[in-house]
């Protein structure tokens, strides 16, 4: 966004994120001044340490995600400021790690109304992978050679960055990173210029959706499911167009809004209860029948669980990830290998039955 305003949920009050009102020094009159939010407007307002944050002060912050606006009322002042803010908020959970026999919101001790504001809620799990580890560790390393204000700009950075998180691999000839410049233009184009419309066709798809989330929220415990939820569909409809700079949303945008509103739903609820809820909604979280991401998703949680098991040695990643029998898979020589019977009968679970093009895709090559 061409504006951003950082603050902390501890060190920001109600006023602060607001607006506050104090007399001016030399006019001696009384002088309102916008706060974070009203500062963001048009740009986006990120908030650290959400959960720090007193329940007055949050409160205060429900008129600004909902009305995109902020109402005053102070020292014989009446007006209403706009913040047209986009809010980014991180909370840690209760007790430092995340309780996956928990739901979110007891999770986070956040309160329903403040969460149902937020279009997308995302679990961020810290899981061992010692292949993204390392990846991220290469990142961190070569971030901080590339920063240090000694270097000279044109040495060469060899490895550094081989095998980081940002790194391209060299299978993948047709991707090409994107330079930051252009795509901050690129974001800033698609924000003024572009105005998707929504065609009235699409709309019932999204009330059937809408009334099958509100079903399974009552009798779940996780996100709470209102008709904001709706709006929220809708918005990211519109930006996934804007993105690609169309004047219309289609309903391949639709479905990818819906899709990434229900994976949000079934993120925070329970572990016990995400596969049946997955299982669920699969006609919808995998729109477009393009399975190579969620079958590479699906492989490295199988590896991942079988690296886990082998590390506590609490057992064989035959009996853990399989269940036993001819379906086994080992690791020798720091290489797991997985049986494509075992691949195959978890894919089965979301609706895939081929995995012949999955196997030549290059995806699959990437990650081999």
């Amino acid at each position: 966004a061409s504006r951003a305003v950082y603050t902390t949920g501890k060190g920001a009050s109600a006023v602060g994120l607001t607006a506050a009102v104090h007399k001016d020094h030399i006019t001696k009159e009384w002088v309102l001044e916008g706060g974070a939010l009203v500062l963001a407007d048009r740009g986006v307002c990120l908030i650290d340490e959400f959960d720090k944050m007193n329940d007055q002060d949050r409160v205060s912050i429900h008129e600004a995600m909902e009305q995109q606006s902020i109402s005053i009322s102070k020292a014989g002042i009446v007006t209403s400021l706009q913040a047209r803010a986009s809010v980014m908020a991180a909370a840690n959970p209760v007790g430092g790690r995340y309780d996956s026999s928990r739901t979110f919101s007891d999770n986070v001790e956040l309160t329903d109304p403040i969460l149902s504001r937020f279009d997308i809620m995302c679990v961020v799990k810290d899981i061992v992978d010692p292949v993204l580890d390392e990846r991220l560790a290469k990142h961190v390393v070569g971030s901080h050679v590339k920063s240090h204000p000694n270097r000279d700009p044109d040495e060469p950075l060899g490895d550094v960055l081989k095998g980081s998180v940002t790194d391209v691999p060299d299978d993948s000839p047709d991707v090409e990173p994107i330079p930051q410049d252009l795509l901050k233009k690129y974001i800033a184009y698609a924000k003024r210029f572009v105005r998707p419309k929504l065609s009235s066709g699409d709309l019932p798809k999204i009330s059937q959706v809408y009334a099958e989330l509100r079903r399974e929220s009552v009798t779940r415990e996780g996100m709470p499911v209102a008709v904001r939820h709706v709006e929220s569909i809708i918005r990211m409809s519109e930006a996934r167009a804007s993105m690609r700079l169309s004047e219309h949303v289609s309903s391949e945008d639709i479905d990818a809004a819906i899709a990434v509103m229900l994976q949000s739903f079934i993120g925070t609820q329970k572990l016990s209860v995400q596969k049946a809820l997955g299982k669920k909604f699969a006609r919808y979280t995998h729109f477009h029948r393009d399975y190579d991401q969620l079958l590479l998703n699906i492989l490295r949680d199988i590896v991942r669980e079988m690296n886990y098991w082998d590390s506590v040695g609490a057992g064989t990643a035959n009996n853990t990830a399989s269940g036993g029998g001819a379906n086994s898979e080992s690791q020798q020589g720091g290489t797991t290998t997985v049986r494509c019977k075992l691949l195959e009968d978890k894919a089965r679970e979301y609706g895939v039955e081929d995995l012949t093009r999955f196997y030549g895709s290059p995806a699959f090559a990437a990650a081999r």
